[in-house]
């Protein structure tokens, strides 16, 4: 009988720790006591990956071939709303390009998802674009998860043409 509580008590430990960060190949940077949100030092794909309490679903699709990437991830409570941001960047020549992505398992309290100007991925989820004529920001929801891709374009970039490039970068997490 004993037996039988210690095997129930540890699987719904288990279970509930699930949800959480997993922290121990993260180095966490210098913060305030009892404060969020926490950040931690940049990692690899790889170590983002097996950190997060959700999975990483990156787009395979972007509007240059990727030079340098890099992976963030923060906590803005309890190693429980997790905030990753990447941000992908081209070979550069003389021009500063990227393009931004973030998911997190909550909304931060500055963001918000829906705007007047909506479309839709390829696979039917709504999307809102916001931002500006040089930086084109797409955000949606989907499976419990908020996405946002902003697009720093090549100068000269028409809207239109970068818009429609953010809206494949972000259709093509879901191929």
């Amino acid at each position: 009988m004993v037996f039988l509580i210690l095997v129930v008590f540890l699987a719904g430990c288990s279970s509930s720790a699930k949800g959480t960060l997993d922290d121990k190949n993260l180095t966490l940077q210098d913060h305030p006591k009892e404060t969020y949100p926490r950040y931690y030092d940049q990692v690899s794909k790889e170590v983002a990956q097996k950190a997060l309490p959700f999975s990483l679903e990156l787009p395979s699709k972007l509007p240059f071939k990727v030079a340098l990437s890099t992976f963030q991830i923060s906590d803005w409570g309890e190693k429980r709303n997790i905030l990753l941001d990447s941000v992908f960047y081209p070979k550069q020549e003389g021009q500063n390009v990227y393009l931004a992505y973030r998911v997190s398992n909550f909304l931060p309290k500055t963001d918000k998802i829906e705007t007047k100007d909506e479309v839709e991925l390829e696979d039917g989820t709504d999307a809102y674009f916001s931002g500006s004529s040089d930086l084109p920001i797409l955000k949606w929801k989907k499976d419990g998860l908020y996405f946002k891709m902003e697009y720093l374009m090549k100068e000269g970039t028409d809207t239109k043409d970068a818009k429609k490039e953010l809206l494949e970068a972000a259709s093509s997490v879901y191929e």
